[in-house]
């Protein structure tokens, strides 16, 4: 058996272990759990696409100075597209995360006066 044989024959292996492992250090995590309200739901956005793109940019660094081999080429193509598409989705979570905290507070509603409601219904004598 080849060396290459032997390291796709462990991947086979090891990826549903790594893959459970994984899923229970998410479901720990709580990124399995409904958010529970619009803040948490843009914070983990930001997480996961920093995850990715701290994932793809090694991978497409590594392939860019490596000259894209022809066979890894289009490999290269949807990696980069990765990249952006992660960048765009964490970008564009920040911006309304920082939105929602940073709007303007609304004018506080003034609360009814019971004494003025009660002196229009009485009558002037």
């Amino acid at each position: 058996m080849t060396r290459p044989m032997r390291y796709l024959l462990l991947a086979l292996v090891a990826s549903p272990a790594l893959a459970y492992l994984v899923y229970r250090l998410a479901k720990g995590l709580g990124f399995l759990d409904p958010p529970w309200n619009r803040e948490h739901e843009l914070r983990r956005t930001i997480l996961v696409a920093l995850f990715a793109f701290l994932l793809f940019l090694p991978i497409f660094l590594f392939g860019y100075a490596s000259a894209w081999p022809r066979v890894w080429a289009i490999f290269g193509i949807v990696n980069g597209l990765a990249l952006i598409v992660f960048a765009g989705v964490g970008t564009a979570a920040a911006r309304r995360l920082w939105l929602l905290r940073h709007r303007e507070p609304e004018p506080p509603i003034a609360a009814p006066n019971p004494e003025a409601e009660d002196a229009a219904d009485r009558p002037l004598l």
